[in-house]
């Protein structure tokens, strides 16, 4: 049995007559399984396990929770996936066989035949249109192949098979291994990646575009795009995370890297608010604060005992009145406002001979750009405190080779010295406009956590400008 560590994932595998693989190696018929470590990406974790365990390709077409829809009560720790082989192969291996989707509902165990019937009826009404979706069909492989066939030939390469990380209706991510059709060169890719966005994501689709037209040599080279799909095709960077990387010069490059993309946007929040990146400039923040604290106040008295303190809300009603008066002090230092990561970190840039690539900017917002600076810094910190030797040229690089030729030292001094609490309040802020968000209770501890966490940066500020 799975332990706690891990989700049972029921496989639900179809082919092009839609027939289904069923597994007769016990006395009961079920559906093909295998269990997924928690905190993976489902796709990834799922199809390496098929194939290992079954020595199928799979390619995932959409999860659901077990039981979900069908009025069973099936463990929260299950999944369905409904997906397809790769290959199109109709041969079936070890103990599994394709049976006509009458017959398998007849002699699926009870419990498959619950969580069977509600997983094809979600995936026929995106196989038929009846639901709308980019990659929920069955031929959405075959039409995806079909769409970046052409850009791998004129690279000079071949698919040799996909690994695919992300499986949904509207969101897609696999890297395509490929090999080259004739002799290759140092400029031929060793593999490439699709990666597609649905909502709320699809500003990422906009913003990789608009980072890669305006600092090419900073971001993976992108080859094709298909605004029908939020997707686009990229090289792969053959290097590894920077959180991996021993050498501080890499991690100071970063640091300089992150200020000259933030710069380069200087002066178009429009363009960046157009291309979908969250409003986190200092009216809006200041706009969300009411409700905010009025959340908190709620959440600090669901908390059963101390420790931790239970701020009451009269000591949230100074702590918001605290940050009303942050938010105007980033406004009076004047940095401007341009794209800044909300998630910025070691695992965000990948380093190839020693140059930094960034990837993956979803959490683009227009803001005060340093919130960026100190997401990375912390990070930082955290996870690598043996490199001490290297904050400093890490800090002197963002903070001064790029900035201060801009602001000036004061400013930018003052604005680093605002940063740490405002970060904190951006990130407590996240999800305020999302009523579903806002009702979540499993986020409860988190929020408590952070609202803590913002009172100590808000009075490590106020013993700062004391001493």
């Amino acid at each position: 049995m799975p332990d706690d560590s891990t989700l049972t994932a029921k496989l639900l595998i179809l082919d092009a007559e839609r027939r289904i693989l069923v597994d007769n190696a016990t006395s009961v018929t079920h559906l093909p399984w295998v269990q997924i470590p928690d905190f993976t990406r489902i796709a990834h974790s799922a199809t390496t396990a098929a194939r290992e365990k079954y020595g199928l390709e799979l390619f995932v077409i959409l999860t659901k929770s077990a039981g979900e829809d069908s009025g069973t009560q099936n463990s929260p720790r299950s999944l369905v996936l409904v997906c397809r082989d790769q290959r199109g192969d109709t041969q079936s291996p070890g103990s599994l066989t394709w049976s006509n989707p009458r017959d398998a509902a007849v002699r699926l165990q009870s419990e498959d035949q619950e969580i069977f019937a509600a997983a094809l009826k979600e995936f026929e009404s995106y196989d038929s249109g009846t639901k709308l979706s980019s990659f929920g069909r069955y031929s959405a492989l075959d039409d995806l192949r079909q769409w970046y066939g052409p850009y791998l030939s004129a690279l000079g390469v071949r698919e040799t098979g996909i690994q695919q990380w992300n499986g949904d209706p509207w969101f897609a991510l696999f890297r395509i291994a490929v090999e080259p059709l004739g002799k290759s060169t140092s400029e031929t890719p060793k593999a490439l990646w699709f990666k597609a966005v649905g909502e709320p994501n699809t500003r990422e689709f906009a913003v990789t575009k608009a980072l890669t037209d305006e600092c090419p040599y900073w971001f993976p080279r992108l080859v094709a795009t298909n605004s029908d799909w939020h997707g686009w095709l990229m090289e792969e960077v053959n290097g590894h995370e920077l959180d991996e990387e021993p050498d501080g010069r890499p991690w100071a490059l970063t640091a300089r890297i992150l200020a000259k993309v933030q710069k380069r946007f200087v002066g178009q929040e429009n363009r960046l608010l157009s291309l979908g990146c969250k409003d986190w400039r200092m009216p809006q923040v200041l706009s969300r604060l009411d409700m905010f604290f009025d959340d908190m106040e709620e959440i600090m008295a669901r908390q059963q005992a101390e420790p931790p303190q239970i701020l009451d809300r009269y000591a949230l009603h100074e702590l918001k009145i605290q940050c009303q008066d942050l938010c105007h002090a980033v406004e009076d230092v004047d940095v401007p406002y341009t794209i800044t990561h909300g998630d910025f970190s070691p695992h965000n840039v990948i380093v190839l001979n020693g140059w930094p690539v960034l990837i993956d900017w979803a959490e683009a917002y227009v803001s005060f750009p340093f919130i960026s600076w100190e997401y990375f810094w912390n990070r930082t910190i955290k996870d690598h405190p043996s490199y001490t030797s290297w904050y400093e040229r890490m800090h002197r690089n963002y903070a001064y080779r790029v900035w201060a030729s801009m602001l000036g030292r004061k400013r930018v001094d003052e604005g680093l010295r605002l940063s740490p609490a405002m970060a904190v309040l951006v990130l407590a802020l996240y999800g305020i406009d999302d009523p579903k968000e806002r009702k979540n209770r499993g986020s409860d501890k988190i929020k408590r956590s952070l609202v803590r966490r913002l009172q100590r940066e808000l009075i490590a500020l106020r013993t700062e400008i004391a001493a």
